[in-house]
């Protein structure tokens, strides 16, 4: 059902038609002994994400055991998302619209690729940003690929073994293709291990591809990291945490020349692991290098305000040796609930929610450190998410035992690290309360 608002303006206009003086008038027909002469006991007003809550909480009653409280992370979150991006994503001409063939009539769609990547150079402290790819893994193949066209040396990049394993999996098919190499550092420590890195890079190294917050959650040193690209001529990639930029410096101000994302946590429920959104930006001198569009702001022939494809990567419209339109055929209803969310919270409101996303996470990691079982695997400064150690190495029944009791207690990291089959990521977001958090300690630790 559509949302519709009743502003003062338009009471007047509606008392106006028919007459009326105020509201209160339309009552004057009832008696005043029927009239409800005292003040209602009506609780104090609650926020949205409050009141989604309370509501879940009601329909919990009528649900079976299928309804679990979720503390999975590693790219997909269950951050909280506000009703107005549903509604306003959902309308008629969003929702049915395809990809523009013919831009000049499609005005809206246009203005918001534009709108959304302004928001993510805002973001990210790039100066061009194209309009969303299908997802942060191949977000992040696609920024090796124009590093690799940039520098002119198509044959190695580095990463860290703390990026994102399907991520460097994804870049490891791309390269099986084409004879470039991918080198992968260990990172023992949790974090990138930059001695290492310094020690791998050399004048054939296209970039340095780093992910902060990374897999397990820590904070990676982006400044360090930029500092020894650029020394080699490399350019520094970053995969990022849309929502830890409310509180951590943009990737940009650090030296990063390729910024990626995993949008998904921007306005994007979870639903089974896709669809989700890509999100790229880069330097200026990089845009035709850039994949994907790029909706641009011009103004007509009577000099109005609109907008147009300013540059199209694809075979259909350029030489196709020149083309970098692999599989980047934008995610644009997916870029415009990040566009609706990130317009909705702002700055503080996106602050806000990576504040309680780092405080929510900490009460957590605190109560489970404290039980003899458990300890932090990393002692890197995190985030969100963070990876425990199980003493007694029985992961997979601890994960199974929360499930049973109403908790997606984490990932088991054993699946793509067998040296840390000891171990599993947790995740803490905004949405999750005090009594879930010390509702799954209670699970794990029993």
């Amino acid at each position: 059902m559509a949302y519709f608002f009743n502003t003062p303006e338009d009471q007047r206009s509606m008392l106006s038609a028919i007459g009326a003086d105020s509201v209160s008038s339309l009552f004057d027909s009832i008696p005043s002994s029927l009239r409800l002469h005292r003040a209602l006991c009506i609780p104090p007003a609650l926020s949205e994400l409050e009141l989604s809550q309370h509501f879940s909480n009601l329909t919990s009653r009528n649900q079976g055991p299928g309804q679990k409280v979720c503390f999975l992370g590693g790219g997909s979150y269950d951050h909280f998302i506000p009703a107005a991006v549903d509604a306003l994503a959902s309308r008629g001409e969003f929702y049915t619209s395809y990809t523009p063939y013919q831009p000049e009539v499609a005005q809206g769609n246009l203005q918001a690729m534009f709108e959304y990547q302004s928001l993510i150079c805002q973001l990210t402290g790039m100066d061009v940003s194209n309009a969303s790819l299908y997802d942060g893994g191949s977000a992040a193949a696609e920024a090796v690929l124009l590093a690799m066209s940039v520098t002119k040396r198509p044959r190695k990049v580095i990463c860290s073994s703390s990026v994102h394993p399907e991520y460097r999996q994804i870049i490891q098919t791309y390269f099986t293709c084409i004879g470039a190499e991918l080198v992968t550092v260990e990172a023992p420590r949790g974090t990138a291990n930059l001695d290492a890195i310094a020690h791998a890079i050399d004048q054939e190294t296209a970039c340095v591809l780093l992910q902060s917050p990374n897999f397990f959650g820590g904070i990676e040193d982006l400044g360090a990291a930029a500092k020894i690209a650029h020394s080699a001529g490399a350019l520094l990639a970053v995969s990022v945490d849309p929502i830890s930029l409310g509180l951590l410096k943009r990737p940009g101000d650090l030296g990063a020349d390729v910024v990626v994302a995993e949008g998904q946590s921007l306005g994007t429920p979870m639903q089974f692991g896709g669809p989700y959104l890509g999100i790229m930006a880069c330097r200026e001198q990089f845009v035709r290098r850039l994949p994907g569009r790029i909706a641009g702001q011009t103004v007509d022939r009577r000099g109005r305000r609109c907008w147009v494809l300013t540059l199209q990567t694809r075979e259909q419209h350029i030489r196709r040796e020149r083309a970098t339109s692999n599989i980047c055929t934008n995610q644009g209803l997916f870029a415009l609930r990040a566009s609706i969310y990130l317009s909705l919270l702002g700055p503080q409101g996106l602050r806000e929610t990576a504040d309680l996303c780092l405080r929510k996470s900490h009460y957590l990691l605190r109560q489970l450190t404290a039980h003899p079982r458990f300890e932090l695997a990393f002692s890197a400064p995190t985030f969100k998410e963070f990876v425990i150690r199980d003493r007694h190495d029985q992961v997979d029944s601890l994960l199974e035992r929360a499930l049973s009791d109403g908790y997606l207690a984490g990932l088991p990291l054993g699946r793509w690290y067998p040296a840390m089959r000891d171990c599993f990521l947790i995740t803490t977001t905004e949405k999750r309360t005090r009594s879930e958090i010390d509702g799954l300690v209670a699970s794990l630790t029993r």
